[in-house]
């Protein structure tokens, strides 16, 4: 039987991959939801020929492709017009210096976030997954259901239209460019894209997804490929109110009647 302890101990990693996966918070917390009912019901089928989070982050890809007409679906051509249509100025005296840092933060994150929403959902699950996460082709291919050399394939498909994305618009991966975090985080507040009131993803001591996961790299490693990666695994890695959040699973309804409470 799952126990509360048991869900706590995988819910922040499945939070961050549905966070990554829709963007919003919210429905991060429903796909996350919609998952663990999932495991429960077909628990007994695990077979322990791989790790439990394995088998629990390949139901949540399976899950999220089968309802990707529920979340935000975006372009690259939209994207770029949104960001060239924000105007370029600096956040006044109006926050703190240290605070000031954080929202552009939040900026870049919310950012970079938004940009996999241009990828269509198999590419940004699969990037996700491959090179966010860090999890070997052989597992990966294994979560996907897809031979290793067809994952590798799709992966480098999904890293070539990102990478080349970044490269032509973002500072961060190539300093040419004209959008630069600290000149569009201004714009961005006026236009609700960030709330001061709300820090959703840049939150002080946050673990980052490098850290929790325990990816390892070469810090002196600059290539192209490694930079833009680099950059999303700097990413904090979200805290979702896990104790809430096992206690309200098990209160639900189809729960219940799984385990017959």
């Amino acid at each position: 039987m799952i126990t509360k302890e048991f869900i706590e101990k995988y819910q922040a990693y499945l939070y961050n991959l549905a966070l990554r996966l829709v963007y919003y918070k919210e429905d991060a917390q429903d796909l996350t939801n919609d998952v663990w009912i999932k495991i429960i019901e077909n628990i007994d089928s695990f077979e322990e020929k791989s790790e439990f989070k394995t088998w629990a982050y390949r139901i949540m890809i399976n899950t999220f492709l089968n309802q990707k007409r529920k979340y935000t679906q975006l372009s690259f051509v939209n994207f770029v017009n949104t960001m060239d249509d924000l105007e370029n100025n600096l956040l006044t005296d109006e926050y703190e210096e240290p605070f000031k840092k954080l929202l552009i933060d939040e900026a870049k994150v919310g950012c970079m976030m938004g940009m996999l929403l241009c990828l269509n959902p198999e590419q940004r699950a699969i990037l996700i997954i491959g090179d966010i996460f860090e999890i070997d082709s052989h597992i990966a291919s294994e979560i996907f259901d897809i031979t290793k050399e067809n994952f590798r394939k799709k992966l480098s498909r999904a890293r070539n239209d990102l990478y080349s994305f970044m490269n032509n618009h973002c500072s961060l991966v190539n300093k040419q460019n004209s959008c630069k975090c600290e000149q569009k985080t201004k714009a961005l507040i006026e236009k609700g894209y960030v709330n001061p009131d709300n820090i959703q993803f840049s939150k002080t001591l946050q673990r980052t997804i490098k850290d929790t996961l325990k990816i390892k790299s070469d810090a002196l490693d600059t290539t192209m490929e490694k930079l833009y990666k680099n950059l999303y695994q700097e990413h904090p890695f979200c805290e979702s109110d896990i104790k809430t959040f096992a206690k309200n699973l098990l209160k639900d309804k189809k729960i219940k009647e799984i385990f017959e409470l």
